[in-house]
């Protein structure tokens, strides 16, 4: 079925101007495709935008939140944002909706497009007019649903890049096609369209505003980086969530916030779950000997741990693969730094390549250049052993807990487990890995008074 088929068959609107109400309720659903040169293409996403558009003295304000479906995703708090408009609809500060597209196994940003429209004075019969590389010309003037759209498409000079539906009576899309191109080029399709738009009554807006106010404060006090992709929270910030939940909760009762809040509330779970179970794992193995294990280098030489007795061992477990590769990185550059610093004081540091490719004679050479061009883009100086999985699970693969990697192991010269910690230390970049740092420091302090 073709947008604008879709558009007469199930949307529906209300009928008030945007301009007309102090705060409006807007809704969207999109998807993207693949596949779209051979036709009608494979829907690899789904999604819903909700926005809350407030007039303000200068402009507007527009607050939103994104649910997605299918390949990728991002976590809760990076799911929703605020952007603040001029007069003239330009977008003077904020966040911006993005998708997360899993994208042959490499997390993939796409900007999502805005709903409210800042060239809507431009649009009348066979206007034309230039947006940086884009040129743009009004085709037709057209009914989508029950309202009356312009038709609008924007070229490049590789051909037409995107086509754009805007009301007439408010500047507002109504609907859009686009080409993305993702990876190598591989091309996609990215349509989106409004489904409903409804003014606020005065109650509707406070209980939105004050729930939405809640929300972004609980944001900010996570303090992530712009777009994070990692979805897990250290334990203050799950400390945190847990004390903002039940008021959340109880604001979101009833309003369309409610689906975020339950997504918080799901998340907060699942990691402290997840949490629970990585703790067993460390009662398990901290302070007991280490398994017997054998590290198999790349460069084909073979460390067992015997040969490692009386010496402070880190080990470091992770996906060790040149592609995707994903900031931060496992942290290896951190680990690199780390390993300049303390391997004059007997500290040994491995990381180990865990692929499963490992396990077949001939799949292994493949996992090993990977692991191989890895360390010498990120230019390690420490060496690399491979491992299909089954040295981890010795020492306990958080995976089947739910967690991920990287895991990270310390065995003391006395040969027995110091640490284990698993996933990525919070870091503050003028410090690096600290918190591994200042358990190492008494295991070196202990083992060089022994040997004197």
């Amino acid at each position: 079925m073709s947008l604008s088929a879709a558009l007469l068959a199930c949307t529906v609107w209300l009928a008030t101007p945007l301009d007309d109400a102090p705060a409006c309720a807007v809704r969207y659903s999109g998807t993207l495709t693949s596949g779209v040169r051979n036709g009608e293409g494979n829907p690899v996403k789904r999604f819903n935008l909700y926005c809350l558009v407030r007039r303000r003295a200068e402009g507007r304000e527009l607050s939103w939140f994104l649910t997605e479906r299918g390949a990728g995703g991002w976590s809760w708090p990076e799911r929703f944002g605020t952007l603040e408009y001029n007069g003239e609809l330009a977008v003077t500060s904020g966040d911006s909706p993005h998708l997360l597209y899993d994208y042959e196994g490499a997390p993939t940003v796409l900007g999502v497009p805005l709903p409210l429209i800042a060239y809507s004075g431009k649009l009348k019969a066979d206007a034309k007019w230039n947006l940086g590389k884009e040129s743009w010309e009004v085709t037709q003037q057209t009914k989508l649903g029950e309202r009356l759209c312009w038709q609008a498409t924007a070229t490049t000079g590789i051909g037409k890049k995107r086509t754009v539906w805007v009301l007439t009576d408010a500047p507002l899309m109504a609907a859009i096609e686009e080409k993305v191109f993702v990876g190598q080029g591989d091309e996609h399709r990215l349509s989106m369209q409004l489904e409903a738009f409804e003014a606020l009554s005065n109650e509707d807006l406070k209980r939105q505003t004050a729930v939405w106010t809640k929300l972004v404060e609980l944001q900010k006090s996570l303090k992530r980086k712009p777009l994070e992709i990692r979805p897990e929270l250290s334990d203050e910030q799950l400390g945190l969530v847990s004390k903002g939940l039940p008021e959340l909760k109880k604001l979101s009762a009833d309003t369309p916030f409610s689906s975020l809040v339950t997504a918080v509330s799901s998340d907060l779970r699942g990691q402290n779950d997840r949490t629970s179970e990585v703790n067993r794992l460390q009662q398990k193995f901290v302070g007991k000997p280490a398994p017997a294990f054998d590290l198999n280098l790349l460069d084909k030489s073979t460390v067992s741990a015997d040969d490692l007795n009386g010496q402070i061992v880190v080990l470091h477990f992770w996906e060790y693969q040149s592609e995707p590769l994903v900031e931060p990185y496992g942290q290896v550059g951190y680990l690199d730094f780390l390993n300049d610093r303390r391997k004059k004081l007997g500290v040994k540091v491995f990381g180990v390549a865990v692929d499963e490719r490992f396990a077949q004679e001939q799949s292994a050479p493949a996992a090993a250049k990977s692991a191989q061009r890895l360390k010498s883009f990120m230019n390690l100086g420490y060496p690399l052993a491979g491992d299909d999985g089954k040295l981890l699970k010795k020492f306990g693969d958080p995976r089947e807990s739910n967690a991920k990697l990287p895991l990270w192991v310390v065995i003391g010269a006395d040969g027995k487990i110091a640490h284990f910690h698993a996933g990525l230390y919070t870091i503050n970049a003028d410090e690096g890995l600290k918190e591994l740092d200042e358990l190492l420091i008494p295991l070196i302090r202990k083992a060089r008074g022994k040997a004197e």
